[in-house]
C-alpha cells in the first residue's frame, strides 16, 4: 500500500488540523508542501479541485479536512479515535462549526494584516515549500496579493466582521469550558478539540504549531495587544493548552 501524500500549504491552519490528526492516530503519511496558487497544480494534477488540504491515496483524493480526519479516525491505526463513541456526533457538530465560522474569519484576520508586510510574508512562507516557489512568490507579490485579496474578501470591512466572529466563537467555547471539563466533549481529545485549537492557531501564534510562525513581536503594535487578550480569554488559554499538551505529544515520535 503506498503512503498517503497530505499535499498542503504549510502554515495553512485547516492543513495542521489533518497534519495532527494524522500523526495522532498514528498514520504514516508524507507531506508535499506547497505556497498560495501554486498549490493548485499539485492538487489538479492528484484529481481534485484546488482547495488544501487533500490526501492521496492510492484510489482517491480526499479534498476536505473533516473528510480526511473522517477517513483517518476509519484506519486501524494506534492511536486514540478522533471520534470517540458516544461523542462522535456531538465532536462533528462542534467540527463542522469550527470549520464554517472559526477558520474563515482567523485566516480572513491574519491575511489582513501579513499581506501588506513583505518582511511578513517572507518569514510565513519559508517553510515546508520548494525554494522556486518562494522565489516566485517574491516576484509575483503584486499579483499574489491580489488573488488573494479577492478570494478571501480581504479588505477592512471583511477584517472587521472577522474579528467579531472569532470573538464569537471565542465566548461559545468559553462557556462550554466554564463547568471544568478539560476538552469540549468532556475528559477526552477528539476531532473538535483538534479543529478548534488549529483553527484558532492564525489568532494565538502557539510554540507548537506544525511550521514555524513569525515573533508575534515582529506584528503591528494593534496586533500584538489582540493577540494578548484572545490568548488570556478562556477559549484562547485552552486552545494554547492543548497545542502545548496533546499537539507536542502528538510530533514526538512514537
Amino acid at each position: 500500500m503506498s503512503t498517503p501524500r497530505l499535499i498542503t500549504i504549510p502554515f495553512s491552519h485547516f492543513c495542521d488540523k489533518a497534519r495532527w490528526a494524522l500523526q495522532r492516530r498514528g498514520i504514516a503519511f508524507v507531506e508535499d508542501g506547497h505556497l498560495p496558487l501554486f498549490h493548485f497544480l499539485a492538487v489538479r494534477r492528484a484529481g481534485g479541485n484546488r482547495t488544501v488540504p487533500a490526501l492521496a491515496l492510492a484510489d482517491r483524493l480526499i479534498g476536505d479536512s473533516t473528510e480526511i480526519l473522517q477517513w483517518a479516525d476509519a484506519q486501524p491505526a494506534p492511536g486514540p479515535r478522533l471520534y470517540p463513541e458516544g461523542v462522535a456526533d456531538e465532536a462533528l457538530a462542534l467540527e463542522e462549526d469550527f470549520d464554517r465560522h472559526l477558520g474563515p474569519a482567523t485566516r480572513r484576520w491574519a491575511y489582513g494584516f501579513i499581506l501588506p508586510d513583505r518582511g511578513l510574508i517572507r518569514e510565513v512562507a519559508r517553510h515546508g515549500a520548494p525554494s522556486w516557489q518562494r522565489a516566485g512568490l517574491e516576484l509575483g507579490l503584486p499579483i499574489a496579493r491580489y488573488v488573494m485579496r479577492k478570494a478571501m474578501r480581504i479588505d477592512d470591512a471583511g477584517v472587521a466582521r472577522s474579528r467579531v466572529k472569532i470573538d464569537e466563537v471565542f465566548d461559545r467555547v468559553g462557556e462550554r469550558l466554564a463547568d471544568g471539563r478539560p476538552y469540549l466533549t468532556g475528559d477526552q481529545l477528539t476531532a473538535a478539540d483538534i479543529t478548534f485549537a488549529a483553527l484558532a492557531a492564525p489568532a494565538l501564534y502557539p510554540a507548537e504549531y506544525g511550521v514555524p510562525f513569525p515573533p508575534v513581536e515582529r506584528f503591528p503594535a494593534a496586533i500584538q495587544a489582540e493577540v494578548a487578550r484572545l490568548r488570556a480569554h478562556p477559549a484562547g488559554a485552552f486552545g494554547l493548552r492543548i497545542y502545548a499538551e496533546d499537539r507536542a505529544e502528538e510530533r514526538r515520535p512514537r
